[in-house]
């Protein structure tokens, strides 16, 4: 687009997740008459485009107001999401950011893995009058929220159950321990790090909090009665999973289905909000980026920047690593739901869940 815009209430810094995506939303950014490109001649030249604005983003709150953003694409490569790409990446979400700065916009969410590069720290963004935000406060909100429902639904008592994090040592990931460690019977840590997992183990078991940890998920994977995945590592196998055990997962991309063979699982996407005012993209391509099983869906990173704009509240609300407190999580869902912006549906790949 390249289009000034006089003022923006918000913007989101994204990518896509799959050279599938990739296809359906370049195409439908072509006219009627040109060619449909193919995958190879996509690849060709995707990730050499500078990031840019793509479309316009309305949304409507419950209580009638209404803020503009937009959604700016930073063009990273899907194969390329590893630390080796790492340097590539985080230039492009510099860009992307500056971008955002240039077309005025006041806060400014950095969507999926835009965030995850730059392990939540801001302080490149501090020259910008525009605000950064990495979402993380409310998505972890959404995770426990829902998962919360998702087991009352299914009477499962989560005081005596044991709870699996896969992350945990991750921003999200802590985030949810912050918020079940009273909670639940039992935690179960998955991270890669091991020195990270058992400095995070000692501190709570200072805090009498009955846990357990290892690298690999199959080693807890038997005991767990409830999993959240945060992980942003594909390929993750649940092999050895319970009978009917639940399962929350909010990795980006959400993969977990691939490799889980036992059809008895209770899997939903989380993470996800939804928003009961609705919203509208200008040009509408929907079409080929929405993939969801319920209207209005967006990732709860994305959803933070929006509330924080219809709160008028112009600040880096989540930035770093290990900072999300239960009470900040509690303050941004319980504003969502003042916009009546809410945790979505329980959803998978196969759709709604059947309630």
């Amino acid at each position: 687009m390249d289009s000034a815009a006089a003022s923006l209430d918000f913007a989101v810094i994204g990518h896509q997740d799959s050279w599938q995506n990739i296809e359906r939303f370049v195409n439908s950014m072509r006219n009627a008459q040109q060619e449909k490109l193919s995958i190879e001649k996509i690849k060709a030249s995707f990730s050499f485009i500078p990031p840019r604005d793509v479309f316009k983003v309305k949304v409507t709150s419950t209580s009638g107001a209404e803020i503009n953003g937009v959604y700016i694409e930073t063009f990273i490569d899907p194969d390329k999401l590893d630390a080796s790409f790492a340097r590539v990446n985080i230039g492009k979400v510099m860009q992307a950011a500056a971008w955002a700065s240039k077309m005025s916009a006041g806060i400014v969410a950095l969507g999926g893995f835009t965030s995850i590069v730059l392990e939540g720290n801001l302080d490149s963004f501090a020259r910008y009058a525009t605000k950064f935000t990495t979402g993380n406060t409310l998505t972890a909100a959404y995770i426990v929220k829902a998962l919360e429902k998702a087991a009352q639904n299914r009477s499962i008592d989560i005081g005596k159950s044991k709870v699996l994090i896969i992350g945990a040592t991750g921003d999200i990931g802590a985030a949810c321990i912050q918020y079940l460690k009273s909670k639940a019977g039992k935690l179960l840590l998955c991270a890669r790090n091991l020195q990270r997992l058992e400095k995070l183990a000692a501190a709570l078991l200072q805090e009498q909090t009955t846990v357990q940890y290892a690298v690999s998920a199959n080693e807890l994977l038997p005991e767990a009665d409830i999993i959240i995945c945060v992980a942003s590592s594909t390929g993750i196998q649940l092999t050895n999973c319970k009978k009917d055990v639940l399962i929350c997962d909010a990795g980006y991309p959400k993969n977990l289905e691939d490799g889980i063979a036992d059809s008895s699982v209770q899997l939903f996407h989380g993470g996800m909000g939804q928003v009961s005012g609705g919203y509208d993209f200008s040009p509408d391509y929907s079409k080929s980026i929405y993939h969801y099983a319920s209207p209005y869906v967006i990732h709860g990173c994305i959803l933070e920047a929006m509330i924080l704009a219809f709160e008028k509240r112009v600040e880096n609300y989540s930035s770093g690593k290990g900072n999300i407190t239960v009470d900040k999580m509690e303050e941004i869902y319980s504003l969502g739901i003042k916009h009546g912006i809410n945790p979505a549906p329980f959803y998978n790949a196969n759709g709604l869940w059947q309630q």
